[in-house]
């Protein structure tokens, strides 16, 4: 939690908001034993988690995974899920449901990329391009993110404990590190994203940005 809150510091960004619920962890680590891991909590507990955000923010926009979560780690395709049906479910009865719902994705010649300059780390030895990956007519928004790439790095050195990167090794990178900030390069240079659910029109495809068209934006 406290890697997560230093993270959205150096981002910027306001503190996270907690759901409560453990890291499931993957593959032969995985929690199966523990109730409170996210991959074994009801998902209707988790949507309700989201939706009670959702009411008191009332946000235009949410973003989320893409279908898979990204690598199929099961906290992520378990907030996924919650989240688009969160989306599906807010607002039925009020008047300030978001508007769009979005999801992370990459394009498949940088997942490929990925895997290659990665493979051995475990994050996505394996998985097929085509089912994890999306096509470049999917994207409804992507904007280049390269003014952002040093703040992104230094976000990813907080989490120490899933790196072991220090703000130091970004300044004079051991050649492993240098070998996994230059997998993670492409990945973080261009943000992309799908549409998995809209209420009201869109004004063209792809989109300029998240709120292109939407009147209640400030």
């Amino acid at each position: 939690m406290e890697e997560l809150k230093l993270s959205c510091e150096r981002l910027g960004l306001e503190p996270p908001v907690l759901l409560r619920f453990h890291d499931s962890a993957r593959k032969e680590r995985q929690r199966h034993d523990d109730p409170h891991a996210l991959a074994n909590v009801d998902m209707l507990d988790v949507e309700a988690a989201i939706r009670g955000i959702v009411a008191d923010i009332k946000p235009h926009v949410m973003l989320t995974f893409e279908p898979h979560g990204g690598y199929y780690h099961p906290d992520h395709v378990a907030i996924q899920r919650a989240t688009t049906a969160a989306f599906f479910s807010s607002g039925v009865l009020a008047g300030e449901a978001p508007q769009r719902l979005f999801y992370g994705s990459m394009l498949r010649d940088v997942f490929v990329r990925f895997a290659e300059a990665s493979r051995g780390r475990a994050i996505i030895d394996d998985l097929d391009p085509d089912v994890f990956a999306s096509a470049p007519d999917m994207v409804a928004v992507s904007f280049d993110a390269s003014a952002y790439l040093e703040r992104k790095f230094l976000a990813l050195t907080a989490h120490r404990s899933a790196f072991g990167v220090t703000p130091a090794m970004l300044e004079n990178p051991p050649q492993g590190v240098a070998q996994m900030l230059g997998a993670f390069r492409p990945v973080l240079q261009r943000e992309v994203f799908l549409l998995g659910g809209v209420r009201g029109t869109i004004p063209r495809w792809p989109l300029a940005d998240f709120f292109d068209g939407l009147d209640t934006a400030n």
